[in-house]
């Protein structure tokens, strides 16, 4: 009697951490950590004679991550009509080049970035606002 017993509790045990696994597994493997920015990040961006703007950062998680969800709004909010671009940058990739002529002299941009999993769960968003300098004398 005292065998079946003990056998029950521990199969009972098993079940338990089973599902407490598959559920912690589950939870692990949803949550997607967001990129870490590296340029533009200071308050400015000179592209005084460049053709190009170039956005870097760093890809957390590689393995798990299937693109970024990469974005430029005019201003600082990020939402409606300020949006001016939008792609999805496909990992490995950790940079994308923007042409210049889309932004102004003077004007405030902040560009947003998010990570998409394979399994398409997606980072929290990480930003930053600079002004242009195409003219710097």
């Amino acid at each position: 009697m005292k065998k079946v017993l003990v056998s029950v509790l521990f199969m009972i045990f098993i079940a338990i951490s089973t599902v407490y696994a598959m559920s912690f597994r589950k939870g692990f493997m949803d949550s997607v950590p967001p990129p870490q920015l590296i340029s533009p990040i200071s308050e400015t961006a000179d592209i005084t004679g460049k053709d190009y703007l170039n956005f870097e950062w760093i890809v957390i998680g590689l393995m798990d991550i299937d693109y970024c969800d990469f974005r430029i709004y005019k201003g600082y909010d990020t939402y409606g009509n300020d949006l001016i671009l939008k792609e999805q940058v496909f990992t490995p990739n950790r940079d994308y080049r923007v042409k210049a002529d889309i932004f102004e002299d003077g004007q405030v941009y902040t560009w947003v970035l998010k990570q998409v999993s394979y399994s398409g769960f997606k980072s929290d968003e990480v930003f930053n606002s600079f002004r242009i300098i195409k003219n710097s004398k």
